[in-house]
């Protein structure tokens, strides 16, 4: 009954979507740059000579701007991709915007909305992973997700498990983020990126880039590559990691992240973010448990002293298709005062599985689909709740000070 309630409510709210034409395959917002002043507006059609153009306003105004842009290729496809980098915006502001031509009617507008430069209001963004089984849930989660109002959503890859060779996948995942994750007053979120298994050819680990063209050729990432650091003003960095899809977890990666951490301690918070757990619920080899996977030793071995030196906020995991909330953990063990939280596991909107109920590491777990829901403010903490796929909140976390202690 109510998964009932959710899809007439679905049904109800796509009838007030704003329709760009039968020719847009997909619509989305993402950053390579600064969050605060910029904003790269994406989309997909079927019309290989559309228009490059974007136009755009502050919302309250009447004058439209013009940016024009550059076509992409889409792996192998015959997809057309657009994308236009917006720059020099006004931080923390309403902006409307039509892409291919101004504007006739108001349900040819869509809106989006630049980061604050400082935390003078509170900044929130939904997070999670492992998102398309199916095409029905996919839906209700990403509508869930745009009602939360969020500033953007960052997304821990497994994405349309499309395994690097599915167009048609693709096509039904940007279809479903552009017409539900948007918010009630038709504002598109934008989206941060990682790379899973599921975006590679095969959906296996230890690839290279080549191996997942459409991510690639899809997105504009940060630094050009499934591993970077994105800076909000002086009070957030997100860092996204690639578990071993196409980067090497040790070596370059590991030397970068400490840099980067190094280079952030100014920060007041930093979350990050990756698709393969070093705290998992399954997945646990013959005669072990998924702390034993050699995958999850790595990231504990070359990525954990780093975050653990400098001082995070969170850690957010997915791949492993539950609910998770660790214990606080430091040194592979559980430190209730000066712990980290590892939160996860990837379960947006995909089958999900059996959670152990003896695992030392766990301080809650569940198999059920969610998103988290982060709210920072300028006191310092941060106020994470699970939300579920009926929009029921369902665990609520406070974190009292932004950063865990760096170890001395």
């Amino acid at each position: 009954m109510m998964i009932r309630r959710s899809l007439l409510a679905l049904c109800a709210f796509a009838l007030t979507v704003p329709a760009f034409g039968q020719d847009l395959v997909g619509l989305y917002l993402t950053w390579h740059t600064d969050p605060t002043t910029t904003m790269t507006v994406n989309w997909v059609d079927l019309r290989e000579n559309s228009s490059l153009d974007v136009f755009y306003r502050r919302t309250g105004t009447t004058a439209w701007q013009k940016a024009t842009g550059a076509r992409f290729a889409i792996a192998d496809t015959t997809l057309a991709g657009r994308r236009v980098n917006l720059t020099g915006l006004e931080p923390d502001t309403n902006y409307d915007f039509a892409i291919g031509a101004e504007p006739a009617r108001p349900a040819d507008i869509r809106r989006f909305r630049t980061l604050p430069r400082d935390l003078n209001r509170p900044v929130r963004f939904v997070t999670g992973g492992d998102m398309m089984h199916n095409r029905t849930r996919v839906d209700l989660m990403n509508a869930v997700a745009g009602k939360r109002d969020p500033d953007f959503a960052l997304l821990g890859g497994d994405l349309a498990y499309a395994n690097g060779v599915s167009s048609t996948r693709w096509v039904d995942w940007l279809k479903s983020w552009m017409e539900h994750a948007v918010s009630e007053d038709g504002r598109v979120i934008p989206m941060l990126l990682a790379i899973g298994n599921h975006e590679v050819r095969g959906g296996r680990n230890g690839k290279v880039p080549d191996d997942a063209p459409y991510f690639y050729s899809l997105f504009q990432l940060p630094e050009s590559r499934a591993y970077y650091a994105l800076d909000f003003g002086k009070y957030m960095s997100i860092i996204v990691l690639d578990t071993q899809h196409t980067n090497p977890v040790e070596g370059a990666q590991a030397e970068w992240l400490e840099k980067a951490l190094a280079a952030r301690t100014g920060q007041q918070f930093v979350f990050v973010c990756y698709h393969y757990p070093a705290y998992g619920t399954t997945k646990a080899p013959r005669g072990g448990t998924p702390l034993d996977a050699p995958l999850s030793v790595a990231i504990r071995q070359h990525w954990m002293p780093h975050w653990e030196k400098y001082g995070v906020t969170a850690v957010f995991e997915n791949d492993h298709h539950n609910f998770k909330r660790t214990h606080r953990l430091r040194q592979h063990k559980r430190d209730d005062a000066n712990g980290i939280l590892y939160l996860g596991d990837g379960a947006w909107a995909v089958n999900t599985r059996t959670v152990p109920d003896d695992a030392w590491w766990l301080a809650k777990a569940d198999g059920r689909n969610h998103i988290f829901d982060v709210k920072i403010s300028a006191t310092g903490a941060a106020h994470i709740q699970a939300v579920d796929i009926e929009g029921v909140v369902f665990d609520d976390i406070r974190i009292p000070t932004a950063r865990t202690k760096p170890v001395e």
